[in-house]
């Protein structure tokens, strides 16, 4: 669909949406500059807690092997309990981060991205249309 670039009948006309368009297209490019380094540390970041997550889920399971085959008074079962609940408690903590930090977090900034990318090709065309537009109306 073209833009309604008929309706511009002067050069004028033409420079004020041409600038409008650079100012939008500046805008847009320091956001997606930052989106870029955002979606980038929050992949990696999810990535992180979920290969975390992995590890601690092992480590619990392990534990409470252990701790399942250990006598009630075995001198080592107190440490194992604390380790276990230091295990259990980072495994909660690390569960809710990934609501905030994790791949829903990372999925949301690649959806920002994106929609920025697709308004940076939209302005593109629009001043392609208009700078193709110009030289044909009066000064």
């Amino acid at each position: 669909m073209a833009y309604p670039v008929e309706s511009l009948t002067t050069q004028s006309m033409c420079d004020e949406v041409l600038e409008d368009i650079q100012i939008e297209l500046d805008d847009l490019t320091y956001r997606q500059t930052t989106y870029d380094h955002r979606d980038d540390k929050a992949s990696a970041r999810a990535a992180s807690i979920t290969e975390e997550i992995g590890v601690l889920d092992k480590d619990i399971s392990d534990l409470n092997n252990q701790l399942a085959g250990m006598a009630p008074d075995s001198k080592y079962r107190p440490r194992r309990e604390a380790e276990l609940r230091t295990a259990v408690k980072r495994r909660g903590d690390l569960g809710a981060a990934q609501t905030t930090l994790g791949a829903v977090a990372a999925f949301r900034i690649t959806l920002n991205l994106r929609q920025v990318v697709v308004q940076i090709e939209e302005l593109n065309k629009a001043k392609a249309e208009v700078i193709a537009h110009r030289p044909t109306v009066p000064a």
